[in-house]
């Protein structure tokens, strides 16, 4: 059994192999090799000082942190299935990379002013190069499946899974900007957990799916771990709202997806609860959209809309929720997958998280 520290340790060298890897696969300072390698053509007339500033975006955000987790679980879960392919850390770019895109692109489009404790990437970029770079990362590190050494079936399989997330991933974010635009909807709680799973949860799936596939898993072994970890990013993201409406998020303010008009779980419980269907928390969100548009402030009106939201109970009902999802996951864990060293990592790795989620 793996000690906690033994954990920690490991938990720690494998953060910092990821984080060389992301230099090797996304570099600050580029060069034609790279440049080559990604464009697939063998002859490229461009200035490395110029590719430096289609980069810088990207690492404008990835300097400032996160949590690296979702590239510890394709490690995981290429490790659970008995893989050692060398190049597994830079193969991990294919999850921290569109991550991060999807971050620049979904703060442009939710007009977010604050991201990781510095201000949002189009506020330092421009919005023209902050939606290149952030598209870019989507499309960027596709090019190690052909240079991964694997069997052309396995990167055929990898190439479907990753293309598959990506449209998911478009899906969900379509879908929170619909209802973040319509300040009378309120969407059912099937909708909104459909919305974490393509969102938030596909993700979480690719990460535990290329890692089993690139161990040469079979379909059913991929889409169980695959299906394990979705469950975990959903409820991941379920403690991550909450934790926004009770004490803020790091490097956002508390309460912030209000202002951006995000209809989370507790809001959609709270439309379950309250006497009049949530009908006043929905007009506190549209009068906060209203203030915040001309520069007034909007605090109060923020704390409002979480008292309705503590006062129904609607808080601590999708708080347990989340656990719930989180627990039944790590219960699945130790039924279904043998002990051993990379089921232990899961583990530590899902408390580690959570602890830090912990209202």
């Amino acid at each position: 059994m793996t000690t906690p520290d033994d954990a920690k340790q490991k938990y720690t060298k494998r953060l910092a192999n990821v984080e060389e890897a992301l230099k090797r696969v996304f570099p600050v300072k580029t060069d034609l090799v790279w440049a080559r390698a990604v464009a697939g053509q063998p002859d490229l007339p461009l200035k490395p000082e110029t590719l430096d500033k289609i980069n810088a975006p990207g690492w404008e955000l990835l300097n400032r942190g996160g949590k690296r987790w979702r590239p510890l679980v394709m490690i995981l879960s290429h490790e659970l299935y008995g893989g050692r392919l060398s190049g597994i850390d830079e193969l991990t770019a294919l999850i921290e990379l569109p991550h991060n895109g999807s971050l620049i692109v979904d703060d442009i489009e939710d007009k977010a002013e604050e991201r990781r404790g510095g201000p949002a990437i189009h506020l330092v970029h421009g919005v023209d190069m902050a939606i290149n770079t952030g598209n870019f990362l989507y499309f960027e590190p596709t090019y190690l499946i052909e240079r991964s050494g694997l069997d052309e079936s396995t990167q055929y399989r990898m190439m479907k899974f990753y293309l598959r997330v990506m449209r998911r991933l478009h899906f969900g974010q379509g879908l929170d900007i619909v209802w973040h635009n319509d300040h009378g909807y309120l969407p059912s709680r099937d909708e909104y957990l459909q919305m974490c799973r393509f969102k938030t949860g596909a993700l979480s799936r690719l990460a535990a799916e290329l890692g089993a596939a690139s161990a040469g898993a079979g379909e059913v072994a991929i889409d169980a771990v695959g299906t394990l970890w979705e469950d975990i990013g959903v409820g991941f993201q379920i403690l991550d709202d909450v934790k926004n409406l009770v004490t803020g998020n790091p490097g956002k303010l508390r309460g912030d997806d209000i202002v951006e008009g995000k209809k989370s779980l507790p809001s959609l419980i709270h439309g379950e609860r309250a006497a009049d269907r949530g009908e006043s928390l929905l007009e506190l969100f549209s009068l906060v959209a209203q203030t915040h548009t001309v520069g007034q402030p909007v605090q109060p009106l923020i704390e409002e809309a979480i008292g309705l939201m503590e006062a129904s109970g609607a808080l601590d009902a999708a708080y347990q929720e989340g656990q719930t999802l989180l627990e039944g996951a790590k219960t699945r864990l130790r039924g279904e997958w043998p002990a051993c060293e990379a089921r232990d990592g899961m583990e530590n790795l899902i408390d580690t998280f959570w602890e830090g989620l912990k209202k």
